[in-house]
């Protein structure tokens, strides 16, 4: 017995990373002390050509796990050097989904189209209690990604169907599910033994590390008569390790009660945070425009709770910017922007969020003692984060191109514009309202004395933050405000106007149909196709069409923001959060796929809820992001940390049910907020999985256009770390007098393109297309 250094090739699979969560196992030494079951490192498939792997890494390894993936094995570009690996070297060796196939094809078997394509979808699986399917139960369900498949009628003599599925409309029909060498140990798993629903994962991988052990602990001809010590506490070489993509802070598990860089020694450092109670006070809407809209000539935000929903949507927050920043991937430029004017500009040597998260960290947390939380009044539930002051803006789409791996920002092709691909304000003074006690609280930044790193690292023309007396004249100011505001509003509700679409109905069924082939061919299970709707409105106040959407659609994660360096404001009525992180390092994240109406009939209600529980295509889709964001956590938090309360859960509000999945982890203490939204972004919901290869098609489908702000997040990074950020859909960009509207939705294998229907966010906009409205087949996103 002992510790098995185990390498897992990943094919840019959104996947890949929750093997890890079946490799937590432990065993008792002789001496009594626990000792790791496996040392795990993962790699890309093509980080190594195949003279350095063979030579550098595989003399080090007792056993491959070859991931899922993309694409077909048949081809390099999906595969590497794995068929090599498969043919050449005698080691013990797992393949799941692509890895299975490419056992396969690398040995003579044939690949052909699954006769029932299953994405997020279960199978019951038989099998012969053989190999890595020892002491199973005879049928267990495993969760099935794939458009292709082995052929079972055409294996090689050296290949042993073990395990197999029939196909639904012809029950006498097996569809290959695994498959194992009769002479080495090779093993491989059509379905996706780590899947959050698949059975009996654990001890398939328990299983086959039995096997590894036997394999090495005696000379034999498999391993050409080599044995090897597999010993307890062993570990991969450093060379190894340091090749690993998930950060190194994100295998170990530890106990965290802070978040990475919060001051301990409050009483040295530059800023504090302070807050005062201003008690009830006024509508939100009529705060904002008497208090905070004009306030700043850099910026307003009212990150606005209009549909109070759950703990997470209690709190709605007002501010003003102390300075703005704005980055453009196109230029790879940063600007600051205080005053009205440019105070900073800086052409980037690496990516931005590597530069915000260094702002964040060196200039913001460590220099700020933010408020503990048991002094924030306010109870809070697990994952669930409160805002103080600090960075509040959106971050676009288009950063894709620096937060994926395997990702680039194009040189040509690709649609040019000038407008930013994210803008924040950093905001030293928040109004807090709680939408559950009516009651208001002022927070502010204050400077202990002379010294402002954020503003001398801005170049700022005038300090960030308020001296002790200028918070308590601005307590004074807001109390006696609260009194004298005015009922009606200053500004009314202006309609929005008449929206024109993008595409029409031929080419966006055109792309429905293409993103079909692309799934039908194995490139990917899922994508979130879009595209957009613009207007004009000169004239209008964009607080006045705000006020217009908030009315006809409020939101938990509805939100107003004003940009004025680049003349651009944000209008979103979102319902979907992307992540949010606690004071106590709590990742939470929460993805809706499927929605209907509540009824007043309780019979046709009760019927709405039990379709929406068992609907195929909507649990589908819930579960290929669930499993694409715990493989996304993994980036930033411990395995072992990864959990999933509630799965696939219908949830009822005021006026529909919502299928939905809560997915938490502990973000590891060294790991920013920054960070974690860098390793999670974009929203899995909005490009659908593999999230690689998705994207990458979707560019191709969409025609290389710009998403800009839609489909990116939107919401804050608080000076105590703390972070909560929206899916950025049901949302209009006003830029100049352009609106512009992004919508979409995710096709799936079983999406129906002949089904034309409005989009969800077009409808709940209630948004004049006039008779262009039924040329679009627009599932909701």
């Amino acid at each position: 017995m002992g510790t098995v250094k185990v390498l897992i090739i990943d094919h840019y699979d959104s996947y890949t990373n929750n093997i890890l969560q079946l490799l937590q196992g432990s065993q008792t030494g002789q001496d009594g002390s626990p000792y790791p079951e496996w040392s795990v490192a993962v790699i890309r498939f093509d980080q190594f050509d195949w003279d350095t792997f063979k030579t550098e890494l595989l003399p080090s390894l007792d056993a491959i796990i070859l991931s899922p993936g993309p694409g077909t094995p048949k081809r390099e570009s999906d595969f590497g050097f794995n068929s090599r690996l498969i043919k050449e070297v005698d080691i013990p060796i797992l393949g799941i989904c692509l890895g299975h196939q490419g056992i396969g094809t690398s040995l003579g078997a044939t690949i052909i189209n699954t006769p029932n394509i299953k994405h997020g979808q279960t199978a019951e699986i038989h099998h012969k209690a053989i190999g890595v399917l020892r002491d199973l139960p005879q049928r267990f369900w495993g969760v099935r990604y794939n458009s292709l498949v082995l052929d079972i009628e055409s294996l090689p003599p050296d290949l042993e169907a073990t395990a197999w599925t029939y196909d639904p409309e012809d029950s006498s029909r097996k569809v290959l599910m695994g498959l194992q060498h009769r002479r080495r140990p090779i093993f491989g798993t059509q379905w996706h033994p780590e899947s959050v629903c698949s059975e009996h994962g654990a001890k398939i991988l328990s299983n086959f590390r039995d096997i590894v052990l036997s394999y090495w602990a005696t000379s034999r001809p498999a391993n050409q008569w080599t044995s090897r010590s597999i010993l307890p506490n062993a570990t991969l070489p450093s060379h190894i390790l340091n090749a690993d993509v998930l950060l190194d802070e994100a295998h170990h598990s530890f106990e965290s009660t802070t978040l990475r860089g919060v001051s301990v020694d409050g009483q040295n450092t530059p800023y504090y945070v302070a807050s005062a109670s201003l008690g009830k006070g006024p509508k939100p809407e009529l705060v904002f425009q008497t208090l905070t809209r004009g306030s700043s000539a850099d910026g307003e935000a009212w990150l606005d709770s209009a549909k109070v929903r759950d703990s997470h949507s209690r709190n709605s927050y007002l501010a003003s910017a102390a300075f703005s920043l704005s980055y453009s991937i196109e230029l790879g430029t940063v600007s600051v922007h205080q005053g009205g004017k440019i105070t900073k500009s800086e052409r980037l040597k690496g990516t931005y969020w590597h530069w915000l998260d260094h702002l964040q960290h060196e200039l913001v947390l460590k220099n700020t003692q933010a408020i503990l939380p048991e002094s924030l009044n306010q109870d809070t539930e697990v994952g669930q984060p409160l805002l103080q002051v600090g960075l509040i803006g959106y971050f676009g789409y288009e950063l894709k191109w620096e937060s994926l791996p395997g990702h680039r920002y194009p040189d040509a092709e690709v649609e040019r514009h000038d407008r930013p691909d994210s803008q924040l304000i950093f905001a030293d003074r928040v109004l807090r309202l709680d939408n559950y006690t009516g009651e208001w609280t002022l927070f502010g930044l204050i400077r202990r004395g002379e010294q402002d790193p954020i503003g001398q690292a801005i170049e700022a023309t005038s300090a960030v933050g308020l001296d002790e007396d200028e918070f308590a004249d601005l307590v004074s100011r807001f109390r006696d405000a609260f009194d004298g505001l005015p009922s009606p509003p200053y500004v009314q509700p202006h309609p929005l106007p008449e929206f024109v679409a993008l595409d029409n109905q031929d080419s966006y069924t055109s792309s429905i149909v293409q993103a079909k082939k692309a799934i039908s061919e194995g490139e990917t299970y899922e994508l979130t196709l879009t595209t957009k709707f613009f207007a004009k409105s000169p004239d209008a106040d964009p607080f006045a069409l705000y006020l217009d959407l908030r009315g006809r659609n409020p939101a938990p994660y509805s939100a107003f923001l004003h940009f004025p360096a680049h003349d651009t404001t944000i209008l979103s009525s979102s319902p979907e959060r992307f992540i949010s992180i606690d004071r106590n390092g709590v990742a939470e994240m929460k993805p809706i796929k499927g929605t209907l109406a509540v009824s007043p009939d309780p019979e046709e209600d009760l019927r709405r809820r039990n379709k929406l529980a068992t609907d195929v295509k909507e649990l589908a889709e819930n579960l290929m992001i669930v499993d694409l964001i715990r493989s996304d956590l993994h980036n930033v938090s411990p395995s072992s940390s990864i959990k999933v309360p509630k799965l696939l859960h219908v949830e009822t509000y005021q006026t529909v049910h919502q299928l939905v999945t809560t997915i938490q982890s502990q973000v590891a203490p060294t790991v920013g907020g920054v960070k974690v939204l860098e390793r999670c972004f974009p929203p899995g919901s909005m490009t659908g999985a593999p999230k690689l290869r998705s994207v990458q098609i979707l560019e191709q489908l969409e025609q290389q256009r710009r998403r800009g702000v839609y489909s990116g997040s939107l919401g804050y990074v608080c000076v105590s770390g703390t972070v909560d950020q929206s899916v950025v859909i049901r949302t209009i960009v006003k830029t100049g007098d352009e609106l512009e509207l992004g919508a979409g939705g995710a096709i799936t294998w079983l999406t129906d393109e002949e089904v034309v229907e409005t989009s969800l966010e077009l409808k709940d906009a209630r948004l004049a297309l006039d008779h262009e409205q039924k040329h679009y087949t627009a599932l909701s996103a």
